[in-house]
């Protein structure tokens, strides 16, 4: 009687460690799974936040208020941005026949694809021809930015529409 009492004891102390096994083991197949999990999430590309996409538009509206082409030009990525050259050239003489701008705008929406973000924004400005004979220009327009993260900042890789440059 006694010898069967500790097989007893045997057997239900035998189903603890197992069940003690099974639960360490199963909480340690869910940490390994949630380790992979974060690591898999884990983007590499920094999200483009609403203070990115307002510094972008900032710089934007500095060098345009500045009367700068190169500093409006170097917010963009020469290499990324399609058909470069042509822009290049319509900013020279979007520059060449305005003397002064006043830029404001109104940040609608901002956007994370991968190592792309994107802004679109409500924006509006006035230029006065260096001519001094034609009428100023006001529009406003719905500008939509894709900027890649280099580095510590935003480049623009493409701008809509660019008609508001002609």
């Amino acid at each position: 009687m006694l010898f069967r009492a500790f097989l007893a004891h045997r057997r239900q102390a035998g189903h603890a460690v197992v069940w003690m096994l099974f639960l360490v083991s199963a909480e340690c197949l869910n940490a390994q799974d949630t380790g992979r999990d974060s690591r898999r999430n884990t983007n590499p590309h920094p999200a483009f936040l609403q203070a990115d996409a307002v510094r972008v538009l900032d710089q934007l509206r500095g060098s345009l208020e500045s009367n700068n082409s190169g500093r409006f030009l170097r917010m963009f990525d020469a290499k990324r941005i399609p058909g470069y050259a042509g822009f290049r050239d319509q900013v020279a003489e979007f520059f060449a026949r305005y003397d002064s701008f006043v830029v404001s705008y109104r940040l609608i929406q901002t956007t994370t694809d991968g190592e792309f973000g994107a802004a679109l924004a409500d924006f509006e400005f006035d230029a006065r021809p260096r001519d001094g004979v034609t009428p100023n220009v006001h529009q406003r327009l719905t500008l939509r930015l894709v900027c890649r993260s280099e580095g510590t900042q935003w480049k623009i890789v493409d701008i809509s529409p660019r008609s508001w440059l002609q």
